[in-house]
């Protein structure tokens, strides 16, 4: 084989390597890309997820860095989600003041994404500040007593049929169909 050949054959195999390698790369931007999960979404988008477990409790709260005022604050619920989105610049919904647009929705934790449901008009990046805090833990999520279902009282019931053993004596007893040696 001559060198050209070789180098060639070397660069093919390279370049399938590569075209099979950076798809798997781009799998993992991509779920991160369209699922909200702590942590971020890979990209400076200016939206936040935060999740609330047992032992970490979260109170997320914005405040205004002018006049340390706080403007939002929730409480995360025990497995569940909050997401929040800043919008730079919506003048048509903000005022001078609060320019900005700030979407967020609360959610089960086990959901990827969910749609922003509710908004208000923030500050400007430069004069807000996020907080998050824990609560005093463990908290548990409250659980729904189970559902009881009482037999209906108008419903005929029918009597239950005595059990048939396999062994061949007429006595419905299983002790009698043992025979021990």
């Amino acid at each position: 084989m001559t060198i050209a050949r070789t180098t060639a054959l070397h660069s093919l195999i390279v370049m399938a390597l590569v075209i099979l390698i950076l798809p798997m790369g781009g799998c993992f931007y991509a779920k991160q890309a369209f699922s909200k999960t702590p942590g971020g979404n890979m990209s400076s988008d200016d939206s936040y997820t935060y999740m609330s477990t047992p032992y970490e409790p979260l109170t997320v709260t914005l405040y205004d860095n002018r006049d340390n005022e706080p403007l939002w604050t929730v409480d995360v619920p025990i497995g569940s989600k909050v997401s929040l989105r800043f919008l730079a610049n919506k003048a048509k919904e903000g005022t001078t003041r609060r320019p900005d647009i700030m979407q967020w929705v609360i959610y089960d934790d086990s959901r990827r994404t969910a749609r922003y449901e509710n908004t208000m008009a923030v500050p400007p990046a430069e004069s807000r500040m996020m907080r998050v805090s824990l609560r005093q833990g463990p908290e548990f999520p409250e659980e729904l007593p189970e559902e009881q279902i009482f037999p209906n009282p108008d419903e005929e019931w029918l009597p239950v049929e005595p059990r048939n053993y396999r062994s061949g004596s007429t006595s419905n007893d299983p002790s009698a169909s043992y025979s021990g040696n």
